[in-house]
């Protein structure tokens, strides 16, 4: 119904996708988001004096492309504009599926901007285009008045060339559209827990334990994380930190793809001459540590091959560092006993004096002694344990164990590190 829509949209693009005869068409329409009040004490819980926790459903449903077109991956962003909002959960969320197949990803817990990302399933097909749907529960330190924010759908989409071939471009609605919800919007009382959720019978799927911000932890999951750190980037030049940081981008990018990550569903923190990398839970870390090593020390091997860096006094190298245990997406970024760790291995002592010795690699890496025992001295595709020397660390108030070595690149350098940044 008309007062149900909040707007459609067209998805456009530029580059290669874009054409004269439009061969391709695809727009979205946004339903009106369903805000729900829900009590202020569930089982469980502590009462919350002042606060406010709403459940919120933004619906929407794809536009139908001509035949031979599709939708590849959608992502909606939602950001409100109440910096205090908080999400408490995300629906749908990792691991969930749906009927055609779709994998998603929910990334924002904690935060006030929000991201679901449905991607089409990786033996081939499309997405279908309606019934998308996405929820979360938010809570607020003060009672509510009105909630406004404003919602951004992009995505990949499946097209023909006209040489009989088949490619994929980038779309996403030219602008953010705003919304806004009065008092007078939200529902008194939210629907009873159901099952799988679908348009016009949204489900309930909170936590039981919901309390203000700060009352409660965000949720912490297994992970396994990789973090790296550029040598000597604090003595280089403007223009050469920009470089390196380009670079820096390029070489995680080319690692995930020769690894098989999903670039877009692990969980991504910048640190300037740094960068961590919090993969997926279901990732399969067998298979993806032995190919993220590999990937690493081809694209550092790349980049230091490519003209402006041959002219430099100063190589591309990192170091780098693998660990495994429970992370939480904090308010600024990522938190837990295993990312502090995982820093302390990256900033040891060891593994800076092993980069600085040996000169001829790009690339130093250590493990947690747990990640070491169950990978590496298992020989998953091709780990070995030959070269790895034990070494004690101590950084600030962390002690611990960790296993160093430098990392050679067994393989031809990865095909798309040589694409723009």
């Amino acid at each position: 119904m008309p007062h149900d829509l909040l707007a459609t949209a067209e998805l456009v693009a530029g580059g290669a996708l874009r054409s004269r005869d439009r061969m391709w068409r695809a727009g979205v329409a946004l339903g009106r988001p369903l805000a729900y009040a829900l009590p202020a004490t569930r089982a469980g819980s502590l009462p919350m004096a002042g606060a406010a926790t709403l459940l919120l459903c933004f619906p929407f449903d794809l536009e139908e492309m001509p035949a031979g077109c599709g939708y590849r991956k959608i992502e909606l962003a939602v950001t409100f504009d109440d910096e205090s909002l908080r999400a408490l959960d995300l629906q749908p969320g990792a691991g969930w599926a749906g009927p055609d197949g779709a994998r998603v990803s929910a990334f924002g817990l904690g935060r006030n901007r929000l991201r679901w990302m449905f991607e089409a399933p990786r033996t081939g097909g499309t997405l279908s285009p309606d019934g998308r749907w996405a929820q979360a529960v938010l809570a607020s330190p003060s009672p509510l008045t009105d909630v406004s924010g404003r919602v951004q759908v992009r995505g990949v989409i499946e097209h023909p060339l006209l040489s009989g071939t088949r490619a994929e471009g980038e779309v996403q609605t030219r602008d953010e559209i705003p919304f806004s919800l009065t008092r007078a919007d939200v529902w008194a009382a939210a629907p009873l827990a159901g099952r799988t959720p679908r348009p016009g019978a949204w489900a309930l799927t909170a936590r039981e334990s919901i309390g203000p911000p700060g009352e409660r932890l965000p949720p912490g999951r297994q992970h396994l994380c990789l973090a790296v750190d550029i040598e000597k980037y604090s003595t280089r030049g403007n223009a050469d930190m920009i470089r390196l940081q380009r670079s820096l981008l390029r070489v995680m990018r080319a690692a995930c793809a020769r690894a098989a990550v999903d670039w877009d569903a692990c969980g991504r923190q910048a640190q300037g001459d740094g960068y961590l990398l919090v993969l997926p839970p279901e990732t399969d870390d067998t298979r993806a540590v032995p190919h993220l090593l590999d990937g690493l020390a081809g694209a550092l091997a790349a980049v230091n091959r490519e003209p402006h860096a041959t002219r430099s006094p100063l190589r591309t190298r990192m170091r780098a560092a693998f660990h495994h245990g429970i992370v939480h997406e904090g308010d600024s970024g990522y938190a837990g006993s295993a990312v502090v760790e995982l820093f302390r291995m990256l900033d040891a002592d060891p593994l800076r004096a092993l980069l600085a010795e040996d000169q001829s690699t790009d690339l130093v890496v250590a493990f947690s002694d747990r990640t070491y025992q169950d990978l590496v001295l298992q020989g998953y595709e091709g780990l070995s344990p030959v070269g790895f020397k034990r070494t004690d660390i101590r950084v600030k108030q962390f002690a611990g164990v960790a296993w160093i070595r430098s990392q050679g690149h067994a393989g031809p350098p990865p095909p798309d590190l040589t694409a723009p940044a």
